[in-house]
């Protein structure tokens, strides 16, 4: 396989200011201030045994990327690649031809990174993508969405790494380490899940975890959007619906393994009455294999009229869920501990207001677990002037995106149209 890595962050641990004047190409490197990630080099070693061919991909400065590929982990490396466009990255490869082959098809492929950027970069690349999380950010960079915890999650990995360890074991078992329900359609048992928040009250917590990817515009191939608008589908098989349940199976049975957590029930939240199909929830809650007391906690009001989706904003829709759907009463809940099901997490509206109700009631613990969540899209785009491919430039000042046509003097053949691209 070949694993494109990041450098900053994800082989040297120099995503601190302090290390821009090198990155940048004004200060000379000197190799022994270049600080590694610990196991960095003996990662890159080891996957070279096994067969792998490792190949660094960053933003940085030639001279900086340069020397630290060539004298501290001799490898190959692409520098100033203007992360997450794929211009250069893709030249790259193109320029060799065993890569060129390769990489018709794009499992041969994992894009590995710490940042936005990088899976972005895999995204628009088709490739799988790992996102690092191998240490604690001192600042926040706005740019590169260093030190932000929700921006990296939204952009949508395939894989999850807080160790080098972590990233090995993905390689050698690409499909196995899938999410969850990812994984059960490539025939694999997973019980993995994207960690997508915590909240902690004094000693309780709220957890949102989610158990697939639904794309919206280029991504890997095992992100699932197809699965989740088969949900909604009349004509969904019964083996469908039982994939889907096997994989909340095979997270929950993670999640009851650890003995210091005790979950009292299990529920899913309800469709209305008039969801077409009806019930899908409920029959997917229903094919859950659990010892854990399945009991149905939440109701739609029967006069409600209208839809979700077609909420304008989160607190439209935070509204429409607090009017509408309601805890059913005479179900003590006080000090209990309660996992819910859900199809999908976007907004999280939702998940917030489930768990403001549930914590109302007196719930202690809330583990709320959505079968898909929406990441963030990437398009395409061509300049609407002359037809061009538009590139991504990110502003330095607030890290805000825009479409640009690039003139000649900023090393592009554009017409220099540009456009904002609007805050997710």
């Amino acid at each position: 396989m070949i694993i494109l890595i990041d450098l900053d962050g994800t082989l040297t641990d120099t995503a601190h200011e302090k290390f821009k004047p090198f990155k940048d190409g004004k200060q000379q490197t000197i190799i022994s201030d270049i600080p590694l990630i610990q196991g960095a080099t003996e990662f890159i070693i080891e996957i070279q045994a096994k067969g792998h061919t490792p190949i660094i991909v960053s933003d940085s400065h030639p001279d900086y990327v340069n020397k630290i590929a060539k004298e501290i982990f001799k490898i190959p490396a692409v520098s100033l690649t203007d992360k997450p466009n794929v211009e250069k990255t893709v030249n790259f490869i193109q320029s060799n031809q065993e890569l060129k082959s390769l990489f018709d098809i794009k499992d041969n492929f994992i894009m590995v990174g710490d940042s936005w950027l990088d899976i972005e970069l895999g995204r628009r690349l088709n490739l799988r993508t790992v996102l690092t999380k191998f240490y604690k950010a001192t600042s926040i960079e706005v740019r590169d969405g260093i030190g932000q915890e929700l921006k990296p999650i939204k952009m949508g990995a395939t894989y999850y790494a807080k160790t080098f360890e972590d990233v090995t074991r993905i390689i050698e078992n690409p499909n196995k380490s899938l999410l969850a329900l990812e994984a059960i359609f490539q025939g694999e048992t997973s019980d993995n899940m994207v960690r997508f928040l915590t909240r902690y009250y004094n000693e309780n917590f709220i957890a949102f975890r989610c158990l697939a990817r639904q794309e919206d515009g280029e991504c890997d191939r095992f992100a699932r959007a197809d699965k989740y608008y088969q949900i909604d589908n009349p004509e969904r098989t019964p083996e469908f619906i039982s994939l889907l349940a096997k994989s909340v199976t095979n997270y929950l049975n993670r999640v009851v393994s650890f003995p210091q957590y005790h979950w009292d029930y299990f529920t899913y939240v309800s469709d209305k009455k008039t969801t077409t199909p009806p019930n899908k929830m409920k029959e997917i809650f229903e094919l859950v294999e659990t010892d854990l007391e399945k009991i149905k906690l939440f109701e739609w009001s029967n006069d409600v009229t209208g839809s979700l989706r077609n909420q304008p904003n989160y607190q439209t829709r935070r509204d429409f869920i607090s009017k509408h759907l309601n805890t059913i009463e005479g179900i003590e809940l006080q000090g209990k501990n309660v996992i819910v099901i859900d199809d999908q997490f976007t907004s999280s509206a939702t998940a917030n207001e489930i768990s403001q109700q549930l914590r109302n009631k007196g719930v202690k613990n809330i583990l709320f677990v959505s079968l898909f969540y929406l990441i963030l899209p990437i398009e395409s785009k061509v300049c609407p002037k002359c037809g061009k491919l538009l590139k991504i430039k990110i502003k330095k000042i607030d890290g805000s995106k825009f479409y640009s046509c690039l003139l000649p003097k900023f090393r592009g053949n554009g017409c220099g149209y540009i456009e904002n691209i609007s805050k997710q």
